[in-house]
């Protein structure tokens, strides 16, 4: 775990051409996670699964409104996308349905994995139900590696969990049409729909799969950059036409293909490694050496629902799921330890030692980054306001928190071009072109700087000391479109520049 958020890390700082903070923040969740997993005891590991169970009970409870008041015909409470809520409820309703089958008899158990099993329906996740499944079977066969019986009535119940879970979601619509009027409600569920779309829906994945393969080349060592898949859609659209023109998506639907591509062979090597090896160590003998042999079942099937929703959509791209993966990891592998290592290896000064580095380490990887945010912002407030004065100091100061992130540069380009287009100030001019100039050497395949940087070139290049002359200006449009062929601003902005380019005196667009 530790050596894939070490690897993400170095990787975007060092290597990628086109840095990101959410590779810190992302590997800080992850690491997070499994630090505090790591530390419960089994006391409080089920009093924070409670918690966490008690959650995910309100996600799916939130997600069942939806579908009731009309707000949505598929569940996803606050997240952006169903499949991220369908990843998060299958982490605890997996591990729920296993132990009712093992034999547990709680009435709150059961409750609790009507309402998440209800929950996942409405979401109506191919990914999920995928996941759902996968999850279950590495349970049973975990469980057989054990030697734990599963019980018949248990069983049983379980599959009567998942029915009455389904029927609660088919219901949901219906008893919307009993809210008082103007509460919403009614509409149908889409399971026709997304059910329909199948086979459209695998046809757009394996387009971006391939993709996604078309970057390996030449990047097979060190990748393309964490989460610069967005880049390679943006100049490759021609070979994703479900995505059109307009779609945008900063993911290949697949982790392990995607993991491959922004990370290098090493990355997917040690990615896949972190699923994988709870699962070896558990089958080489952890599972009869444990001491709760059913809850590391029930921890390990939960890890196998995220990694199997991993072939399909992208939940180690996303902060709540890769917490809770780090969290359940974390929980794993101290059940996995031998009982006489857990307490005395992490209470010795170098261990603790180890931990003020790791903390000093992820205070300088994180803070930068929140306080530009929070400086931009700021800025952005004042702009608003029409206080150019402090609007400007705390753009600057965003991007000198974060040099390499191309996106305080764009801001600070776009602010300067507003006021040379107020006032025609030269100084205001060549602020805004060294700006968009800066962002675009930060980030080489994101193309709205450059873009800036022709606008302010093309309107107001007489203001500059140094206009760039007509074949630069060319250069700079045709790498643009180059960058995003499709993309409209990009292709208005080269025809704008040959239209300019041609009233020049004696100035041919060829």
């Amino acid at each position: 775990m530790l050596g894939y958020a070490i690897w993400a890390v170095a990787s975007n700082a060092l290597a990628s051409p086109a840095y990101t903070p959410a590779a810190a923040f992302h590997a800080a969740f992850l690491v997070g996670g499994f630090a505090i997993g790591r530390a419960l005891d089994d006391q409080t590991r089920e009093s924070v699964f409670r918690t966490l169970a008690t959650g995910a009970a309100i996600l799916a409870a939130w997600a069942l409104w939806q579908l009731a008041s009309g707000a949505e015909n598929r569940g996803r409470a606050h997240f952006e996308t169903p499949n991220t809520l369908a990843t998060v409820l299958n982490l605890a309703l997996v591990p729920a349905l296993y132990l009712i089958a093992a034999g547990v008899r709680r009435a709150a158990l059961v409750a609790l994995a009507v309402v998440l099993a209800a929950g996942i329906a409405a979401t109506l996740s191919r990914g999920g139900f995928l996941a759902l499944a996968f999850g279950l079977l590495a349970a049973s066969v975990l469980a057989r590696r054990a030697r734990i019986a599963l019980d018949s009535r248990g069983v049983a119940t379980a599959v009567l969990v998942l029915a009455a879970g389904w029927a609660l979601a088919a219901a949901a619509p219906l008893a919307g049409q009993l809210l008082p009027a103007g509460s919403g409600g009614g509409a149908p569920t889409a399971a026709h729909d997304v059910l329909g779309t199948t086979g459209t829906s695998y046809a757009s994945r394996s387009e971006l799969y391939g993709l996604a393969a078309s970057g390996l080349e030449g990047h097979w060592g060190l990748g393309i950059g964490y989460l610069g898949f967005n880049a390679l859609l943006e100049a490759g659209r021609q070979a994703v036409p479900s995505y059109g023109t307009e779609n945008v998506t900063y993911f290949a639907h697949n982790d392990y293909l995607q993991t491959l591509v922004e990370l290098g062979l090493p990355g997917l090597a040690i990615f896949v490694s972190m699923i994988g090896l709870p699962f070896w160590l558990a089958w080489r003998g952890g599972l009869r050496a444990s001491s709760e042999p059913r809850v590391l079942v029930a921890a390990l099937a939960a890890l196998a629902t995220m990694a199997t929703h991993a072939a399909v959509d992208f939940p180690f791209y996303v902060p709540l799921p890769l917490l809770l993966f780090g969290l359940v990891l974390g929980a794993s592998e101290r059940m996995l330890a031998p009982a006489q290592a857990i307490a005395p290896r992490w209470r010795t000064p170098p261990a603790r030692i180890a931990g003020m580095l790791i903390g000093a380490g992820l205070a300088v990887l994180l803070l930068p980054p929140v306080a530009a945010e929070a400086a931009a912002a700021y800025g952005n407030r004042k702009w608003q306001a029409s206080d150019g004065q402090a609007a400007a100091y705390w753009f600057e100061v965003a991007r000198r928190f974060q040099p390499r992130d191309w996106r305080y540069h764009w801001y600070v380009g776009q602010f300067w071009l507003a006021q040379t287009a107020s006032n025609r100030d030269p100084v205001a001019a060549r602020l805004a072109d060294e700006a968009f100039a800066a962002g675009f050497a930060a980030n080489p395949r994101e193309p709205r700087n450059l873009l800036g940087r022709i606008a302010t070139q093309r309107q107001f290049g007489t203001l500059l000391a140094a206009p760039a002359d007509a074949a630069t200006m060319r250069e700079w449009a045709d790498k643009a479109v180059g960058l995003a062929p499709l993309n409209a601003r990009a292709r208005k902005e080269r025809d704008l520049v040959l239209e300019h380019l041609a009233k020049r005196p004696g100035g041919a667009a060829k």
